[in-house]
């Protein structure tokens, strides 16, 4: 009988849902078969992993401790009622994660490097065991990340280096919530476990733009019920104007993209398209500077770093997706069970389906 790739992606789920120690054990045969030059990486993230999981302190226990601090009590109990109601109203499986509570002390868990080529916007990828391609290299620590962009640079690339407040092992291990994101604002700790959560129930191997839009789909449309839930219209309101405005970005963005696509194909000289490439940039965050002006509000990080493929890359990793998975799920009638099932049978080739009504 012929393997779905649903029941491929649960057999392999089964069999590297293991103790952290036996991961750790693990790593002589993986380094065998990706080279030495894996072995700093492999290493760094093994010593990664075991500091969340051995620091981690349960919720409820700190919850109910007096000695702890009235905000982080108040935002822990939120956090639990938000995982609760994923659970119950958005059909995603905790699996016992963020039911426990990781204090790191310090404000990043790990450091992304992106890379593109020079002119491209074709990503650089690196594979790893079980998840496949992904277009993105993490390292606990941000020297270590910083040698690898510094690398890359020296061999031409376009690097993008970025501090990320949220870690998951997509449920192969329990994963806690940490201080580096506990104390956002609701909206956002509702977004963030939303988006973890999904990728708990779903990953696609080697599809990483598909696995990040399908879970900023699934954790705005979870947002929004949340807020509903609550009964809380002037939050909604305000969270709807904030998704409109994430669309005026992304189409700013991805008008920039199709030129600049269509500006490396053209017969040019290295330092003509140089020139061409820059000023391109230089007009997409001029636009995006008004935008935020317009909205009477300070710039966001993404004009915080120079403009380059490897920035643009990280940023389609999570956003390319989204306007076609959002209206696949309309499709569905907002049906978050049938549509996530239908993910699991048919995982990117959904986009392509026609739904008879």
């Amino acid at each position: 009988m012929k393997q779905t790739n649903a029941s491929k992606r649960c057999v392999i789920r089964q069999k590297i849902t293991v103790r952290f120690f036996s991961f750790t054990l693990l790593l002589p045969v993986l380094l065998l078969l990706t080279g030495c030059a894996s072995l700093t990486f492999y290493t760094q993230a093994a010593r990664g992993q075991a500091e969340i999981t051995f620091k981690r302190k349960s919720v409820s226990k700190l919850i109910r401790n007096p000695e702890t601090p009235k905000e982080l009590a108040s935002q822990l109990q939120l956090s639990q009622d938000l995982v609760n109601f994923a659970e119950k109203e958005l059909t995603l499986n905790a699996s016992g994660s963020y039911r426990h509570f990781t204090n790191l002390q310090r404000e990043n868990v790990v450091f992304i490097v992106y890379a593109a080529p020079e002119f491209s916007l074709e990503p650089k990828t690196w594979w790893y065991p079980i998840v496949g391609a992904q277009d993105y290299r993490g390292y606990f620590k941000k020297e270590t990340a910083e040698s690898l962009r510094d690398r890359l640079e020296e061999e031409g690339f376009d690097t993008y280096l970025g501090g990320v407040r949220a870690y998951s092992t997509l449920g192969f291990f329990k994963d806690p919530l940490l201080n580096t994101f506990i104390d956002y604002p609701e909206v956002d700790l509702a977004e963030l476990i939303f988006h973890e959560l999904t990728h708990h129930r779903y990953y696609e191997k080697d599809e990483t733009s598909f696995n990040e839009a399908l879970a900023e789909v699934i954790a705005r449309e979870g947002t929004r019920r949340w807020l509903r839930k609550k009964k809380d219209s002037a939050a909604l309101a305000n969270y709807e104007l904030r998704l409109k405005r994430r669309s005026q970005i992304r189409n700013a963005i991805e008008q920039s993209i199709a030129r600049l696509e269509i500006l490396y194909q053209q017969d040019f000289s290295d330092d003509d398209l140089r020139t061409r490439k820059q000023q391109e940039f230089s007009t997409l965050q001029k636009t995006i500077a008004q935008l935020f002006r317009g909205w009477k509000q300070k710039s966001n990080h993404f004009l915080s770093t120079p403009l380059n493929n490897a920035r643009l890359v990280a940023f389609t990793t999570y956003e390319a997706l989204v306007p076609k998975l959002e209206k696949c799920l309309a499709n569905y009638d907002y049906n978050l069970e049938i549509f996530l099932t239908e993910v699991e049978k048919k995982g990117p080739m959904i986009l392509n389906q026609e739904i008879p009504r």
